[in-house]
């Protein structure tokens, strides 16, 4: 067995869940429950990993990561190091990949809440900002 790649996929698996769950969570949230003028826009972006075949998704990822690239030569200028065959190319290729697989879910959460929860929380003095529980909790802290 290859402890090493057992090691790289770990550790890949693990910091896309951690970079993944707070951006899920706050695009899923603001795309069930705001109304925008590109909202379908960015709901199709958000969808385009799913629908791009695996391949070209990873050659325009390698086009966009080379140095030739704007976003592969800002990222040299900033750190001195390429992306492509690093861990790093490797990371935020995962997390373009996986977004739609964070924020669908999420978002469909949201949007099957009903309304009048919400309002119910707001009346009882919950700002919209906070988390939705209304007593004092372990998770949320004092109300």
């Amino acid at each position: 067995m290859d402890w090493t790649a057992l090691s790289v996929s770990l550790q890949l698996a693990a910091l896309t869940c951690l970079f993944l769950l707070p951006v899920g969570l706050w695009l899923g949230r603001a795309l069930a429950q705001t109304h925008f003028r590109g909202k379908p826009l960015c709901e199709a972006l958000v969808a385009l990993p799913l629908v791009m075949p695996p391949t070209v998704l990873g050659f325009y990822l390698m086009m966009s990561f080379g140095r030739d690239a704007p976003f592969g030569a800002l990222w040299h200028r900033l750190t001195g190091e390429g992306l492509n065959f690093t861990f790093t190319g490797i990371l935020l290729a995962s997390l373009v990949a996986n977004l739609p697989f964070a924020v669908q879910p999420i978002q469909r959460a949201f949007e099957a809440m009903p309304a009048n929860l919400r309002e119910a929380a707001w009346c009882s003095g919950l700002s919209p900002g906070r988390p939705s529980c209304a007593s004092s909790c372990r998770w949320c802290g004092p109300a």
